[in-house]
């Protein structure tokens, strides 16, 4: 659906939007996960893999975490499986 120019995707259609399985999360309360995963039927995303992004410095933001230029400005933390009730927004990772 577009609205004022902006396309916006459906939470059950965004794994088959982005067109990859590795994911940039961002939840609530300010939470950023980086893993391999996929949303379910109730707007969940369950990460394999997956790191809690703690900080960068670079002056780039969140998104360029999805640029494997970039990828390594960012401190992850591995926290293996996780699911994430609270989604906010979903970046496909290029890398």
């Amino acid at each position: 659906m577009i609205i004022d120019g902006i396309e916006y995707v459906k939470a059950d259609e965004i794994q088959s939007a982005t067109g990859t399985d590795h994911l940039i999360v961002i939840a609530t309360n300010g939470w950023i996960f980086e893993g391999y995963g996929q949303l379910d039927d109730l707007g969940r995303v369950s990460l394999t893999n997956a790191s809690v992004v703690r900080s960068w410095s670079n002056g780039k933001g969140i998104g360029a975490l999805a640029d494997p230029d970039y990828k390594d400005d960012y401190k992850r933390d591995p926290i293996g499986c996780i699911t994430v009730h609270a989604v906010i927004a979903v970046i496909e990772a290029r890398w």
